[in-house]
């Protein structure tokens, strides 16, 4: 009898003091299914909310927000229309979004039921793509041009499957699961590459170190200042066709940019009272320009030594003036970084994605990107991308928590108002960007008005207006995992005689090669100030490190330039 016991005991301890799994196994069945009921009420019940404050916050901007008053009835009214529309198209792809979300989840349940015996052929030769990958990451191989897949652009003439795909991608650590996630995180610690040896022969034979140009040091043609705006819109910022920018300094020919080579954008010295009031009448403007001797980024690019930064990032000893910051490093096999969102990212039908994050430290990259300018790399061969960021609220608490970021750019992460940070309640945190010569970041808009600094080194960015989204193959479909961003590397548009280049990629590449854009090399200890919704295409010149902060959406834009509706209507109308 002392058996039965003993069990019971132990029912009961497991009852009170077990896990939340062994809890609920001793719960009352009824008890259980009504608790699960409450939650499912109440689940419904946040979804409604969320999606009465949605039509309460699109009524107000159709209705003109806190500046109602100074709009007719019937510009209201067709205010009201298009807000309408946008937000039925909002309703559509929430539609769509929990579809594919569905159809994920009966997929993953189906090859779990199955003990996923029965992997679809597809992903096993998308593992076979992911060997190939490692393989040409770890030799250092140049793999060639790499052409774009068809159906990431918006065609003229047929709608993209893809593109429209909106789904919620679940992450297994199971191999064979729908999303596994080695295809988008690489455990790189203790590897060796045959980059290395190249390294390691260098160094024993004290060659040159350092970027064949050092762009901080180049020769620049400046435009007159302004002390304030010309009166006529489009009269700044001067504008050149894509192709015309391409082709007088090519995107992969880093190392012979023009000399001297001519800015557009007015740089305005930070120093200088009257130059201050003048950029801030440009920044109203809602037009790009930039500033020089900005005296903390000059003081960041100082202090910003690879040492100070990776005990930054490695939390090594740092005392007690900064807390460890947090950050990354992304690999790609070329010198293309198309930006996506990995949890929208679906394997299975879109393939390998653009780029992986893997587990090197800061001194792993910033080897590299030594060993990038003293070699000068191929634009075919694996190059890599350290991001880091911080949090809004970081600014919120005492400065014995903020990060070096913080810290070292105080303009940038002060909670009050500052020419940088001029609408403190909207800033969404630091993000940071240390690049390494030839990385080249996907065009893509901000909402947010966007203010960056240029900690060390330099980056070209070629900027376009709202207005030429339809141009840029930008994908305009909220919820889908390229959202705001375009795969095209416009760097091919030198390519376009290339025999093997796709037709549907050529075909955009000519329409883009038509877009209005212009180009200014941003270096250390400079500010650009880049307007809610203009597009950005960013390629790092040599070693960098680059810091942005943003100051809320400017929704209005202007009637010359574009702005929030061009970006939300004028994409890609076919789609």
């Amino acid at each position: 009898m002392a058996s039965p016991t003993i069990t019971s005991k132990r029912c009961e301890c497991e009852c009170e003091c077990g896990t939340d799994e062994t809890k609920l196994s001793c719960w009352d069945p009824k008890y259980l299914k009504r608790r699960k009921q409450k939650q499912q009420k109440l689940k419904h019940a946040l979804w409604l909310l969320v999606l009465a404050l949605v039509l309460l916050a699109f009524t107000k901007y159709a209705l003109g927000g806190d500046s109602s008053d100074t709009l007719t009835a019937k510009e209201r009214m067709e205010k009201l229309k298009r807000t309408k529309d946008v937000f039925q198209e909002g309703i559509e792809n929430g539609k769509r979004r929990f579809r594919g979300a569905m159809e994920a989840l009966e997929k993953r349940k189906k090859m779990r039921k199955n003990g996923n015996k029965e992997a679809p052929v597809m992903m096993k030769d998308h593992r076979e793509d992911l060997k190939a990958l490692d393989e040409a990451i770890l030799t250092n191989a140049d793999s060639g041009i790499q052409w774009i897949n068809p159906e990431f652009l918006p065609s003229m003439v047929k709608e993209r499957p893809l593109l429209g795909k909106i789904i919620d991608v679940i992450r297994d650590k199971n191999k064979d699961a729908i999303t596994p996630r080695d295809f988008f995180h690489v455990r790189r610690f203790g590897t060796k590459f045959a980059w290395e040896d190249s390294v390691s022969s260098s160094s024993s034979k004290d060659e040159k170190q350092g970027p064949t140009v050092d762009f901080t040091k180049h020769s620049y043609d400046y435009p007159d200042k302004m002390s304030e705006p010309p009166a006529k819109l489009g009269d700044y910022p001067k504008l050149k066709p894509m192709k015309e920018l391409m082709e007088n300094w090519p995107q992969d020919d880093i190392d012979h940019p023009p000399t001297p080579l001519e800015e557009v954008l007015i740089h305005f010295d930070y120093n200088k009272e009257e130059d201050v009031e003048a950029a801030r009448k440009f920044r109203d403007a809602k037009l790009p320009f930039k500033f020089i001797n900005v005296p903390e980024v000059v003081a960041a690019g100082e202090k910003w030594t690879d040492e100070y930064v990776n005990r930054q990032f490695s939390g090594g000893q740092i005392g007690r003036e900064y807390k460890r910051a947090n950050g990354n490093c992304q690999e790609s096999i070329n010198n293309f970084f198309a930006f996506f969102n990995k949890d929208a990212w679906d394997i299975e039908e879109y393939g390998l994605a653009p780029t992986r994050n893997n587990d090197w430290s800061f001194e792993k990259w910033a080897e590299h990107a030594k060993y990038a300018d003293a070699h000068g790399l191929s634009p075919n061969q694996p190059h890599f991308y350290w991001q880091a960021g911080v949090d809004k609220e970081e600014r919120h608490m005492p400065e014995s928590k903020w990060t070096f970021i913080s810290k070292d750019l105080p303009s940038f992460s002060s909670p009050k108002e500052t020419f940088f940070v001029f609408n403190p309640e909207a800033q969404k945190g630091i993000q940071c960007r240390f690049g390494e010569r030839g990385v080249t970041a996907a065009t893509h808009f901000d909402a947010g008005r966007n203010m960056i600094a240029m900690v060390t080194g330099a980056k070209r960015y070629i900027l376009s207006p709202p207005r030429e989204c339809s141009k840029l193959g930008i994908v305009p479909i909220r919820g889908n995992a390229m959202f705001r961003h375009s795969m095209l590397n416009y760097g091919h548009i030198n390519y376009m005689d290339n025999p093997e280049i796709p037709d549907d990629e050529k075909e955009w590449l000519e329409v883009s090669s038509r877009a209005m854009a212009l180009e200014t090399v941003l270096k250390a200890g400079e500010v650009l100030y880049i307007p809610s919704h203009w597009f950005h295409y960013i390629t790092s010149l040599q070693k960098s490190a680059q810091c942005n902060v943003r100051s809320g959406v400017d929704k209005e834009g202007d009637t010359y330039f574009g702005g929030l509706e061009d970006v939300s209507t004028l994409c890609d109308p076919a789609i």
